[in-house]
């Protein structure tokens, strides 16, 4: 079973690419994104980010849990403290 990681997804993703012989425009066919966008997020060109929904379609593609990269967890706990008031209270009254 592979656990998820805590390595950003621009640090982690050239090790997988690596490791798994994939080239970057390979990993984008499969995954069903603009290679040209995977490539600026990986280099952080124009202050691009990965978001949940990128990270997810490439962890699918490598055969990884969609929660495997870090940043699919925290879009998903920003989401659902967007749109649960009872939780982004408790939380913040937790964090004060």
């Amino acid at each position: 079973m592979v656990s998820n990681t805590d390595q950003p997804f621009v640090q982690e993703l050239p090790r997988l690419l690596r490791e798994r012989g994939y080239s970057l425009r390979r990993l984008a066919r499969e995954a069903g994104v603009d290679p040209s966008h995977l490539s600026r997020v990986l280099r952080r060109a124009s202050y691009k980010t990965p978001s949940g929904e990128l990270t997810r379609k490439v962890a699918e593609a490598l055969a990884l849990p969609k929660d495997y990269f870090p940043e699919y967890r925290q879009a998903v706990v920003l989401e659902r403290i967007r749109t649960d008031s009872r939780l982004r209270e408790r939380l913040y009254a937790e964090l004060k």
